[in-house]
């Protein structure tokens, strides 16, 4: 047990299953008529079933999955509960109980630290993840027992609401980016042909929206380049580090021969120049008219 352990143990004894069961029901009588209380119970269960499921994982690599998925909604549950929710507990219950909330925060991310480097396969793993379990349930049933009705009875309507709103904002600004890149990361590594491969992400259409008529993925319309067909006939792509004028722009078409992003103009293969016949032969899968 650390340092900060023994003091969170001798200034709130552990409380046993049947305590904790006992706040549990009574916080969700509450939350049933505060939906930011509704919001942090429910991660907290949710925690609690991860910590379970790792723990009872067969093989190496579902506690892994786990393992990262227990670091990720952990993380942002902290992250919302530090911004949002603890600086009232500081300015309307306690600022001791404040301070021990957020150093046990700090504390339970160093051990996930630790735990993420540990061989899921080895007993040092399983350790750590039962010492984890055990500071969490302390700390849950101090929020659930204590903190969260003391808020609930002390917060104005418009400081709820606040919060509410807030706590979401929090939880989604790290827990839905950091889900994304995660996802990202998974299909590239499933769809990687090679090393050269770019992530999925990487391939979107980067030309930045220009807010022309038909134009919603950055590309010109035809009549902007005095072309018949648009981009996909002679019309080039805009380039935004040419810096070109408006005025400019009715010259290209014709000033690049009719290509621009993607030519307009026949394709002809071996043994032509345009099509007029230079040498006998020619690809025959080429549109070649040579023979």
């Amino acid at each position: 047990m650390s340092f900060i352990d023994r003091i969170a143990a001798a200034v709130a004894p552990a409380a046993s299953d049947e305590a904790r069961a006992d706040a549990r029901r009574k916080i969700w009588l509450i939350a049933d008529e505060e939906p930011w209380i509704a919001a942090i119970v429910e991660q907290h269960q949710l925690i609690e079933n991860l910590i379970t499921e790792a723990l009872n994982a067969s093989d190496v690599a579902a506690r892994e999955t786990c393992t990262r998925d227990l670091v990720l909604l952990l993380t942002a549950h902290s992250s919302a509960e530090e911004t949002v929710v603890y600086p009232d507990v500081s300015q309307l219950d306690s600022k001791s109980h404040a301070a021990l909330a957020y150093e046990e925060h700090a504390m339970t991310k160093i051990q996930l630290s630790a735990l993420e480097k540990l061989n899921p396969a080895e007993n040092e793993w399983r350790e750590k993840l039962l010492h984890i379990k055990s500071a969490l349930q302390q700390h849950i049933h101090q929020e659930e027992n204590s903190w969260l009705p003391r808020l609930s009875e002390v917060m104005s309507p418009d400081e709820k609401h606040r919060v509410t709103s807030r706590f979401y904002e929090e939880f989604e600004r790290y827990h839905g980016g950091a889900r994304r890149a995660k996802d990202d990361e998974e299909r590239y590594s499933e769809n990687s042909d090679d090393a050269d491969q770019q992530p999925n992400t990487m391939k979107l259409q980067a030309m930045p929206r220009d807010g022309r008529p038909g134009a919603a993925d950055g590309v010109n319309t035809q009549a902007e380049w005095g072309t018949s067909g648009g981009s996909d006939a002679a019309a080039p792509y805009p380039n935004p580090h040419t810096g070109k004028a408006d005025s400019e722009k009715d010259n290209i078409a014709s000033g690049l021969m009719g290509h621009g992003g993607q030519s307009g103009m026949e394709y002809h293969g071996g043994g032509q120049l345009g099509k007029r016949n230079v040498k006998r032969g020619g690809n025959i899968n080429s549109g070649s008219q040579g023979s």
